[in-house]
């Protein structure tokens, strides 16, 4: 436990790499009289889209271990305000700052709608994360805050990283809307960087419901 604590009050907080953003999606929605009594008309996830990590694609329905290696499927997040996707390492001081900033805030977030999908494919020896990688995060947030407001997940194949190609710098966000759509994405992400698109997701109009006729 204290040598993430120490690593966490020593680290700096450039990202490890440039960042990369990708534009925030826009919509526009209206509609004279709702019935808000009835159902909200939105899929979880949106199957009209291409399956993809670029924004405007539906997140893929990827499942990762938890701490007792149980995989633990994104789509449960599907229906949140907002959800955030972050890939990480142990060794990157970076994503170190960004997870414990995510630990802080997570609690609020997650009143607010908000759910967080947070994943490590490495240790801190450059390893394939494990078990007791994913618990020693866990710990210190329960030691930190007092509470563990998401699961951290293990990504040991590189699944994620993978899938953009080449190197990339770290720490790696999605932001998805309700319906798994990707809003945002960025390398190289930091705090300010994600309570900015959480912060608009949460502003957005929710899909309206079913009109009165």
């Amino acid at each position: 436990m204290s040598k993430y604590i120490t690593l966490l009050l020593t680290i700096g907080i450039g990202a490890c790499g440039p960042p990369r953003e990708s534009p925030v999606g826009t919509s526009t929605l209206s509609a004279p009289k709702f019935d808000s009594s009835a159902p909200i008309d939105y899929e979880c996830p949106k199957r009209q889209n291409t399956t993809g990590i670029r924004v405007g694609d539906t997140f893929p329905s990827v499942q990762f271990p938890n701490t007792e290696w149980d995989p633990v499927n994104i789509k449960t997040l599907c229906g949140n305000k907002a959800m955030l996707v972050v890939t990480a390492t142990e060794w990157c001081g970076s994503c170190l700052v960004e997870f414990d900033y995510l630990a802080m805030v997570a609690p609020d977030w997650k009143t607010r709608g908000v759910g967080i999908y947070f994943t490590l494919f490495e240790n801190a020896a450059g390893h394939p994360a494990t078990s007791n990688t994913l618990i020693d995060f866990e710990l210190y947030m329960l030691d930190i805050y007092g509470s563990i407001p998401f699961p951290v997940l293990a990504d040991p194949s590189a699944m994620l990283p993978r899938s953009l190609g080449g190197g990339v710098s770290l720490p790696v966000t999605w932001a998805l809307n309700r319906e798994m759509v990707v809003t945002n994405f960025s390398e190289g992400s930091n705090s300010a960087m994600i309570t900015e698109w959480v912060d608009t997701l949460l502003a957005e109009v929710p899909p309206p419901a079913s009109p009165i006729f």
